[in-house]
């Protein structure tokens, strides 16, 4: 077995807390231990040997049943208090992994991935900090606590003891290796089967269309299949790992009673010693047996820990301010020279410089790639420019909050996405204004009777983005950013969509598109193009 600290995740917030709880009560059950089979010793003893009635073995029999009895209230506190305790710890944790995803630049994390490692992993997780930690602690302290008491009245039991213990450990740690590389394997085909499957559910309409369905519903009987070979493989690993420190503490035990018998026969040790001492030896081997059982429970959350670690190592898209954040006004947007890469590659907008001002309508046309839903993306501070300067009425946009700045921008996205429910909840917030309204403007006013099913089930594509396009107007945000907002409709939908968008009182509008007809009237229109790829001759003149 490793150390304690390898078994301590990382970034989860109060596990040094609930350890130390843990302990406390390990080692009160492990005096308590002590005291219960010192006083069933001695009741055994007085009561059958010596041949004392029940009213003089009164105080003991009354002190061992309190004895008891506390000890399983120490148990009861124990569990109880850890699941609790794990409970509160993972509610937290989950919460940072959402906050720090939803700050990472949209699509770096699949959702299927996500789900998992919150959902799935966060279940293992929490079954490590409730069960295997509080094991670890347990068998950290009750062994020497009952190797003390045995060597303070037996020092031959002891050495045993001594000497028979660690096999227990060494061979958890021998199994321990295949369980590890066992356990991550199931974790990735768990990943794995929940990601297509999401794909695949989300693609059902278009599989029965060209007729694809047997063919992704064998992929998935094969994804299935792989899971539960690696399920199975774990739970093969689980029960030949509890056979053997089953065998090992069972050996123990007897040498121990053996040395003990022959002890008792020459005359070298007392009944009430050599009883206690016996009882006492599985008390020995159990803590660590049961962490022994515990270990593929610590192993999954571990697994489960190390993903989640990874998921909160990852940068944000949009780094923090470097002081304390000015605060969020609207005015004069500015971009200088702003140009973004993704990870180091190759520009998706280069050299853009542009200036927004309050009121006017700005029309953001381009071939595709040419990076006009990164123009979008900028300004909502879902990106960072690699180099360049974005600035609001003479201040840094990057030393201005975030979420402060995007409460005072309302977006309609390339692929906007519905709450599932009825249409008018779905389109109207606490701070909107007439979701009505904005829904009549743009020729979805109609829509409003209906429900909206599971990533718009129920709706077209062009009612799912009249409808979002009605929730973005009904916001009252002074900068309107609007992702291709005539796609996937007709003619008359479309020319509701551009006068909705060209008689907006007061608003400051940036619309991204494809469709020249919303550039008509428009206060400025700015034309990307696609960066140029460098190749190796630019790179070596």
């Amino acid at each position: 077995m490793r150390g304690t600290d390898s078994w301590l995740p990382r970034h989860v917030p109060g596990v040094h807390r609930l350890l130390a709880a843990a302990g406390l009560a390990a080692a009160c059950a492990a005096a308590l231990t002590i005291v219960q089979v010192v006083l069933f010793a001695h009741v055994v003893v007085a009561g059958f040997l010596q041949h004392r009635g029940v009213r003089e073995l009164a105080p003991s029999l009354l002190c061992l049943a309190a004895v008891a009895v506390a000890r399983a209230a120490v148990g009861w506190a124990r569990d109880a208090g850890c699941r609790v305790m794990a409970n509160r710890i993972m509610r937290e944790l989950r919460g940072r992994v959402l906050r720090r995803l939803v700050r990472v630049r949209p699509g770096r994390v699949p959702a299927a991935e996500a789900v998992t490692a919150v959902v799935d992993g966060g279940e293992a997780l929490e079954i490590h900090l409730a069960r295997f930690l509080p094991q670890v602690m347990t068998a950290v302290l009750a062994p020497p606590a009952i190797l003390g008491w045995v060597a303070f009245h037996d020092v031959l039991s002891a050495l045993v003891m001594l000497v028979t213990l660690p096999l227990i450990p060494l061979f958890g740690a021998l199994i321990g290796r295949a369980t590890q590389a066992r356990t991550r394997a199931r974790l990735r085909a768990l990943t794995r089967m929940s990601g297509h499957f999401l794909d695949v559910v989300t693609g059902l309409p278009t599989l029965r269309a060209y007729r694809r369905g047997r063919a992704q519903a064998d992929a998935v009987a094969d994804n299935t299949e792989r899971y539960r070979r690696e399920t199975m493989g774990v739970l093969r690993v689980a029960f030949l790992s509890a056979f053997v420190l089953e065998l090992a503490a069972t050996l123990g035990t007897a040498l121990v009673a053996v040395g003990i018998g022959l002890r008792l026969v020459t005359g070298g040790l007392g009944l009430d010693a050599g009883l206690a001492i016996l009882v006492l030896a599985p008390e020995l081997y159990g803590p660590l047996r049961g962490l022994a059982a515990e270990y593929h429970a610590g192993a999954d959350g571990m697994a489960a820990a190390r993903r989640i670690d990874e998921l909160l190592a990852l940068p944000p898209a949009v780094p923090p301010p470097p002081g304390p954040p000015h605060p969020a006004g609207f005015g004069i947007v500015r971009l200088e020279d702003v140009t973004v890469r993704y990870d180091g590659g190759p520009p998706v907008l280069e050299g853009v410089s542009l200036e927004i001002r309050p009121g006017e309508r700005t029309v953001v046309l381009g071939e595709s790639g040419a990076g006009k839903s990164t123009l979008l993306a900028v300004l909502l501070r879902f990106v960072a420019p690699t180099s360049g300067l974005v600035t609001v009425d003479g201040t840094d946009l990057s030393a201005v909050d975030p979420d402060e700045w995007r409460r005072l921008v309302a977006w309609l996205p390339q692929r906007p996405r519905l709450r599932p429910g009825p249409a008018l909840q779905a389109i109207g917030s606490a701070d909107s204004r007439s979701p009505v309204a904005a829904a009549e403007s743009v020729g979805a006013g109609a829509l409003l009777h209906r429900t909206v099913g599971e990533n718009g089930a129920g709706l077209s594509a062009g009612e799912v983005r009249r409808l979002a396009l009605a929730r973005a107007l009904a916001r009252p945000a002074p900068l309107l950013l609007l992702d291709e907002p005539t796609a996937h409709l007709d003619a008359a939908a479309a020319r509701l969509v551009i006068d909705a968008v060209r008689t907006l009182p007061g608003r400051t509008v940036v619309v991204a598109t494809h469709d020249a007809r919303l550039a008509e009237g428009a206060d400025q229109v700015v034309e990307l193009t696609a960066p140029r790829p460098r190749r190796a001759a630019d790179v070596l003149t």
